[in-house]
């Protein structure tokens, strides 16, 4: 008997259906090759920009998140939709890959680091760029200012940075203005199942309700309805595949022993 609009009911129909999600592929202007996990991931992304939900790309370490997410931004700016840069917050440590892999697989999209204290002066150039790189760090400080702007996506690497929502880190990525958002990590969960609530309340405020009402749930009862009902809630917005999965798509590992003389 409850009415919803068309819109509520096209994302509930596409839900229910989330099993039929298909694999995309890369735009022209992508350079490299991506495997057919990593093309399932696009069209995973795909299906959450279609209805601007956020969501958490969990693959293990060294599956290529960071070349799934470019593929995804190559795609928006060959047609045509990326009518505003997107910033990208990563742990400092991360700042230079971002920016090599960039100019690696999209060379058409033109990124920018706005870190460290020439960054102030570099501002003006956010509208002329394609991705905005920035550190946890920085974000801290330029919180205010960089509220301010209207940014196409929102991307947090190693997003477990936020995983306490108290932190200043969280708060300010959730002032952050953005048509679409994403996380990237590994380990999704490091220490218990509230470490999601903070992630989840930066990708789509209000979906999980209020924390100490998160923080009830028990997982710990796998015959629990709560642990069904939180497993079905977050199941469309996390994509976690393990290596061991697609390991039949993985390079032969190589093996490499150096020797180095020690010195005095």
């Amino acid at each position: 008997e409850v009415r919803v609009d068309a819109t509520f009911a096209r994302v509930r129909e596409r839900l229910r259906s989330f099993d039929g999600i298909e694999a995309a592929s890369a735009a022209a202007g992508f350079e490299g090759e991506l495997r057919e996990y990593q093309r399932f991931g696009l069209g995973w992304l795909n299906f959450l920009m279609e209805f601007g939900f956020g969501g958490c790309l969990a693959d293990d370490m060294g599956l290529g998140k960071t070349v799934q997410v470019l593929a995804l931004l190559q795609a928006r700016h060959a047609n045509g939709a990326a009518k505003a840069p997107s910033l990208v917050v990563v742990p400092r440590s991360l700042l230079h890959n971002w920016m090599d892999e960039a100019a690696r697989f999209t060379p058409q999209l033109r990124a920018l680091d706005l870190t460290g204290l020439g960054r102030h002066g570099r501002r003006s150039e956010i509208a002329h760029h394609d991705i905005i790189l920035t550190t946890y760090g920085t974000l801290r400080r330029d919180a205010e200012s960089l509220s301010k702007i209207e940014f196409g996506h929102v991307i947090l690497d190693e997003a477990t940075a936020i995983k306490n929502p108290a932190s200043v880190s969280a708060k300010a990525c959730r002032v952050l203005r953005a048509q679409h958002r994403l996380a990237l990590t590994g380990t999704p969960v490091e220490n218990h199942i509230g470490e999601l609530w903070s992630i989840f309340e930066f990708l789509n405020p209000g979906m999980l309700g209020a924390a100490r009402v998160f923080q009830t749930v028990d997982v710990s009862n796998t015959d629990g309805a709560e642990r069904e009902t939180l497993l079905r809630a977050l199941r469309p917005f996390i994509l976690r595949r393990t290596k061991d999965q697609v390991l039949q798509e993985l390079p032969a590992k190589t093996e490499q022993t150096i020797h180095c003389e020690m010195d005095a």
